[in-house]
């Protein structure tokens, strides 16, 4: 499924140079991401403006995220978290850590919704084009596509996920059954699932993250292709 998040939902801005045959068309628009009861892993594959701190993804000044919380996985091995502020009185701009974890394209989160029904967070931003590098490093990545696809990660015209080695591990998370489906990696056989009936690991939904285990000792990098322009 290619780019299930743009059509319909993203807008498109066309700059033509004067006096040239330059054409530079920026997609740019909004996606949805459903958050149900409990925890969920996020993704935001848009570039935001001024930048993709909570402060601006999920500005809490008005109490809309009372008593959420995101997990975001450091490199180090630990997490660092923001929770929504009861007391605005206290903290201003409604994290009680600032608001300052980011959710950069390629990254991901989670994100605890203490609510009994869905939350829909609306991502506004431009999609990253060109030849979109991400980083995998050993051990545990918390990932997503840069770009806003979702489907199957290894078929799909845009992620062509093939930067793999051996024994290389990814959970995807059902955020409605709250469950891991696991996927291993061999040369011989290629994606292994633990699910009956799957092989390549799939993105059920655009906005959405999943954990990339590089068994190696080196880094890995995924590279991603997108463009607009005709």
């Amino acid at each position: 499924m290619l780019l299930s998040a743009l059509l319909g939902t993203l807008g498109s801005v066309s700059l033509l140079a004067q006096s040239t045959n330059v054409y530079s068309l920026n997609a740019v628009g909004y996606i949805n991401v459903t958050v149900t009861p409990g925890f969920n892993m996020i993704a935001c594959p848009l570039v935001c403006s001024p930048d993709n701190t909570l402060n601006t993804l999920m500005n809490n000044a008005g109490n809309t995220y009372k008593k959420v919380t995101i997990y975001q996985w450091l490199s180090s091995g630990s997490y660092t978290n923001d929770s929504g502020s009861v007391a605005l009185s206290t903290y201003t701009n409604g994290w009680v850590n600032g608001g300052f974890i980011a959710l950069n394209p390629g990254t991901a989160a989670w994100f605890f919704n203490p609510n009994a029904t869905n939350m829909t967070l609306t991502f506004v931003g431009t999609v990253p084009q060109g030849s979109l590098t991400n980083t995998l490093t050993p051990g545990f990545n918390m990932a997503s596509s840069i770009v806003p696809t979702s489907g199957d990660l290894v078929t799909n015209g845009i992620t062509l996920l093939t930067s793999q080695a051996k024994q290389d591990t990814i959970y995807t998370w059902d955020n409605i059954n709250h469950a891991y489906d696991g996927f291993s990696w061999t040369p011989a056989n290629g994606w292994i699932s633990t699910i009956a009936g799957l092989t390549d690991p799939i993105v059920t939904n655009v906005g959405e993250g999943f954990w990339y285990l590089v068994a190696g000792a080196t880094s890995e990098n995924w590279v991603e292709n997108f463009s607009v322009n005709p």
